[in-house]
């Protein structure tokens, strides 16, 4: 079996993030321990300098910690550099897997939390402060140990402020964690409802629903944004508390440093010293406090992203490369059960058809014909049985080899953002000979140049100018890029005028003498003149199967001899059709 190159994909992206740790955590030990440099010099200053008046000796510490603070500067920036580009590299290695991997989930049913969102919120913690805070925090320790050296009571004072600044981060934590996760899952789900309202808007505006629909939505976003302003206020309440907890403890240090240099046991520069380390021992957690939402929100988002790549993923690199498919297609007793559903929309399809063949698939509808159409090209897999291209099951097939050599022609037909040229062309580099073979197969290359840019149109800018009769019909084009060896169409003709059946038709014929084998689905009894076999389904199974010939028979109008022409044939019913109760056993 191949590894599982989805989960390792997510573990090698994170691993080579972990990897850079080690090189910042020696940055961080050298830039904190570089923080001591103007406690160690306002000390010398007090202790030396002032009672001994030396200009050379001030003069030579001042030299030594401006160079000192100049490193410093340097290795902060190669930290600030080291996270920023991590961060990068984690967005540029992980959004297209993401949005690859969230596709094929959403193929197979079922639903995914993760998305771009996510991998933006990993990336922002990265390239933050919060990284920072968190590599500082432990080096809190030796600016504490420091302080104890100057004087234990000092360091009694500095230790009992950093805990309770720790505690009131863990108090942050328990109190927001469970919440925070909740109500980053209802705004993705409330942001996604806004956007569908929009694209709705032709359905909205003119039943006039959108003062009810914009009302509801509003009373949730209310909610939201309470549940919003709560957690703010009790993150902003906890740090602000910890900022003048802070500031009493600055206090309290010096009140206590100066009691013992009173005393005589400590000197003037060391309670000044104690009082600036204590601040740099104390104000990594402070920033912790801070970016524990960037925090909580990378922990979720690797969460939600791990859950995401977990699972066996079609990856094409321990795939061997198959040869060009001849068209012919084979179902073996291949059953199909949605996520979440008692019965399955497919049970027990059994039929064949050879390379350069049309099959017409016809049914009521709910009788799985659609779903036919996504199972026989590997859009969803089945789950029992199955859907065989020249033998080889299409998941065998990696998508990237086997897509330019099948057209799909779905429903409801997809046009992305960019041209018609690169739509029809898949996106992949443009063969303009291609292009205009398939728009003038598909009877779409004069509408294509009535566009205002011709080719170069653009969908997202001009598909208002689109009917669903010429989307279709580009969809159709699209279909036919390349040449495939086996084309699937899903009622290409449903939302086409006359001129466009017309055109169907004609598509049928060409592709019957290119010998490429056509699946179709159709209510129109026209295009069955062009099927070699007829396949039908009913509730989920084969209710028929076979040739064209025996399948459709002439019918007679009432009071006339002369047959009906076989443009406009009508199917047999079940029980009419000889030896149907030993049907497609065999695929036949």
């Amino acid at each position: 079996m191949p590894p599982d190159t989805s989960t390792t994909r997510l573990a090698d992206v994170m691993g080579a993030i972990r990897r850079q740790f080690p090189l910042l955590i020696v940055l961080s030990c050298l830039l904190n321990l570089l923080l001591l440099v103007a406690s160690i010099y306002m000390l010398q200053v007090y202790d030396r300098v002032l009672s001994s008046g030396s200009l050379d000796t001030l003069l030579w510490l001042t030299l030594i910690a401006i160079f000192a603070v100049v490193i410093y500067g340097a290795l902060e920036q190669a930290r600030r550099v080291v996270l920023g580009r991590a961060a990068g590299w984690l967005d540029a290695e992980l959004n297209v897997p993401m949005l690859r991997r969230a596709m094929d989930v959403r193929l197979a049913g079922k639903e995914g939390r993760a998305g771009t969102r996510d991998v933006a919120d990993l990336r922002t913690f990265y390239a933050g402060d919060a990284v920072l805070a968190f590599l500082d925090m432990p080096w809190s320790v030796i600016f504490l140990a420091f302080i104890w050296a100057l004087h234990p009571a000092l360091g009694v004072v500095a230790t009992a402020g950093a805990f309770v600044l720790m505690g009131l981060a863990l108090a942050n934590d328990a109190l927001t964690r469970d919440r925070q996760k909740r109500v980053a899952g209802v705004i993705k789900t409330h942001q996604e409802n806004a956007m569908r309202y929009v694209d709705a808007g032709e359905t909205i505006s003119p039943l006039g629903m959108a003062r009810a629909v914009f009302d509801r939505w509003r009373r949730r976003q209310a909610e939201v944004v309470a549940e919003q302003q709560l957690l703010a206020d009790r993150t902003t309440t906890i740090l602000s508390i910890s900022r003048s907890l802070r500031l009493i403890l600055q206090i309290a240090i010096l009140a206590a440093g100066a009691y013992f240099v009173i005393l005589g046991e400590i000197t003037a520069g060391a309670m000044i010293a104690g009082s600036i380390v204590m601040g740099r021992a104390l104000a990594p957690i402070e920033r912790a406090t801070g970016a524990w939402r960037a925090f909580v929100a990378a922990r979720s988002a690797h969460a939600n992203l791990k859950e995401l790549f977990a699972g066996t993923s079609r990856d094409a690199r321990d795939r061997v490369a198959l040869p060009r498919p001849k068209g012919g297609l084979v179902f073996e007793n291949v059953f199909y059960l949605p996520p979440g559903c008692q019965e399955p929309v497919l049970s027990a399809i059994s039929f064949a058809i050879n390379p350069g063949e049309n099959c017409a698939v016809v049914g009521p509808s709910g009788a799985g014909k659609s779903t036919l159409c996504r199972l026989a090209v590997g859009a969803w897999k089945p789950t029992k049985g199955h859907v065989r291209l020249d033998a080889a099951d299409v998941f065998d097939w990696d998508p990237e080899d086997l897509g330019p050599h099948i057209g799909y022609l779905p429903q409801q037909v997809e046009l992305l953002p960019g041209t018609v040229a690169q739509n029809i062309a898949r996106f992949r580099e443009v063969d303009s000979n291609a292009l205009i073979r398939a728009t003038e197969v598909a009877g779409v290359h004069e509408l294509i140049l009535s566009l205002p840019d011709g080719y170069e149109t653009e969908i997202a800018l001009h598909s208002q100018r689109i009917s669903l009769g010429q989307r279709q019909r580009l969809g159709l084009a699209r279909a036919l890029y390349g040449d495939p060896s086996f084309v699937v169409l899903d009622e290409p003709n449903a939302n086409m005028d006359e001129a466009g059946d017309r055109a169907l038709i004609e598509v049928l014929t060409t592709l019957k003498q290119l010998r490429t084998t056509v699946l179709i689905v159709t209510h129109r009894a026209s295009v069955l003149t062009c099927a070699d076999k007829v396949l039908a389904l009913h509730n989920g199974t084969v209710a028929a199967f076979g040739p064209r010939e025996k399948m459709v028979r002439p019918v007679q109008p009432a009071g006339s001899t002369a047959a009906r022409p076989l443009h406009a044939p009508r199917l047999e019913e079940p029980s009419q059709i000889p030896g149907r109760e030993n049907r497609l056993k065999a695929g036949e």
